[in-house]
């Protein structure tokens, strides 16, 4: 009865991180690039269970019961990196991926990537994101259009490979990454990704005036949200099913 406790509380922590991430998504259904985030649940290892100082016809009966689970728990959180839609913004320096890729962004500690291409132009001409962090070239330099290029009302074509013009001059080519395995990605803060290994050149395209949205769909969360609160409520109630037994057992059967 008391691995019942156990077991049903195990459950409820899984379905309370679930809910935690679920929620996170749905808070960001509207943020460019966002990848929605599934629990991977797994069951503790399994213990083997044996009769201790058991006698059945005064001849020691101390063999093996079984196998038995101790209850869940978040194996991993798995990223999906499915490509959201793509919308049309018109914004000059506004960029959507086309496949798997991901920006190299510089913020003040290291390299991080994004799928978040909703750039500006700081005061001093460099291309950053909303958070201010540089936007890289090739080169591992940030993208710089010159100090003069706010004052000027300058114009930027950024074609389908990445190249950067201010007006009819070429500029820079910003950086386009990949990772053989998506999964080695771990999410940081601002919407970025960070990587123990580098990155390699992708050869995909962007398109200019456009964003990518959310991958999460806020229709499937919204149900997936209601399933796991069901079995939150479910698991509570076995709690309280073996509470009840318990005390049963301690007020009632104990004083017979």
């Amino acid at each position: 009865m008391v691995r019942g406790l156990y077991t049903a509380a195990t459950g409820m922590n899984v379905q309370a991180k679930k809910m935690d991430i679920i929620s996170n998504d749905l808070a960001n259904v509207n943020t460019t690039g966002y990848k929605k985030d599934t629990a991977v649940v797994a069951s503790f290892p399994q213990v083997l269970a044996s009769r201790l100082n058991d006698v059945q016809n005064h001849i020691p009966n101390n063999g093996v019961v079984g196998g038995m689970s101790l209850g869940a728990r978040i194996d991993e959180i798995y990223t999906n990196f499915t490509q959201g839609s793509v919308i049309k913004t018109d914004g000059m320096v506004d960029l959507a991926i086309q496949g798997d890729g991901f920006f190299a962004v510089q913020t003040p500690t290291d390299t991080l990537y994004t799928r978040d291409g909703n750039f500006s132009i700081n005061q001093t001409g460099d291309m950053v994101t909303k958070e201010g962090y540089y936007v890289l070239s090739q080169e591992g330099l940030p993208i710089t259009l010159g100090e003069d290029f706010l004052a000027n009302g300058g114009q930027v074509v950024v074609k389908e490979s990445g190249e950067v013009y201010r007006g009819a001059e070429f500029v820079d080519t910003i950086a386009l990454v990949r990772f053989e395995d998506n999964a080695t990605l771990q999410k940081a803060a601002d919407n970025l990704y960070q990587s123990e290994g580098q990155g390699i050149p992708f050869q995909g395209s962007m398109i200019q005036g456009f964003l990518e949205s959310s991958n999460v769909n806020s229709v499937t969360a919204m149900v997936d949200m209601i399933t796991v609160s069901r079995a939150y409520e479910a698991n509570q109630k076995v709690i309280q099913t073996q509470d009840t037994i318990l005390g049963k057992a301690v007020n009632e059967i104990g004083r017979a």
